[in-house]
């Protein structure tokens, strides 16, 4: 309760502030004299952006391990629900000439699951992957049968990797490797934590595999019950 109220006080300022400093930027009134400030609106829009999205992930993390996050259970196409964030996500990949490959599967049976849930583990490990693959790169999108007869997506980039020590850093809450501190693309360090807490409440489980100077595959695995 505390985590929502203080999380709806902090969103109406926010809004004000995401909403002015982007009108600002676009010169939506009229051209700005000093361009410096139009490039100063800009920044101050990306901060509150990243602050919103690091207040949505907190609270979204704390109702799952608060067990008070509801599932909106329904059947769902896993397939389409990749496909569509791959869509949604194919600008960024092209600002850094990221090749997305998709290998996938067709004729699969829905799912019954939360779209929102799958939506958001696959926008987390999609945004990852970019985030971390460096320009020119290329990530392999893939969804499938498991051996078990549930399904699977796989999101596999050739950026740096994550060494072996790191993995249960990255995994876990606001956790950051080595890479991910170097990197001018810092994430909220709670993307992983919230993949795997939804995944558990699907009955699923997450695997995350890498190898330094290789890359990363993240895998989000639906059980057989769910199809």
């Amino acid at each position: 309760r505390f985590l929502a109220s203080m999380s709806h006080e902090l969103r109406t300022p926010l809004n004000a502030i995401l909403g002015f400093s982007e009108v600002m930027s676009n010169e939506v009134l009229g051209p700005m004299s000093n361009p410096t400030y139009r490039d100063y609106a800009h920044d101050v829009h990306e901060s509150g952006q990243h602050l919103l999205d690091l207040i949505n992930e907190i609270l979204d993390l704390s109702r799952i391990e608060a067990g008070r996050y509801q599932l909106n259970e329904e059947p769902v196409m896993l397939l389409n629900i990749v496909e569509d964030c791959c869509h949604m996500m194919e600008l960024r990949a092209r600002n850094k000439d990221i090749r997305v490959v998709q290998d996938f599967e067709h004729q699969l049976p829905r799912l019954f699951a939360d779209e929102r849930a799958v939506r958001q583990i696959t926008l987390n490990l999609l945004s990852n992957a970019i985030k971390f693959t460096a320009t020119g790169g290329e990530i392999r999108v893939r969804v499938g049968w498991t051996a078990g007869g549930g399904q699977y997506m796989s999101i596999k980039d050739n950026g740096p990797g994550i060494p072996e020590d790191e993995i249960p850093v990255v995994l876990s809450a606001f956790g950051q490797g080595s890479i991910a501190i170097k990197s001018a693309e810092q994430g909220t360090g709670l993307g992983l934590p919230i993949v795997q807490g939804l995944l558990a409440m699907h009955g699923g489980e997450f695997e995350l595999h890498s190898k330094l100077r290789e890359g990363t595959e993240a895998i989000a695995i639906f059980p057989l019950s769910r199809v």
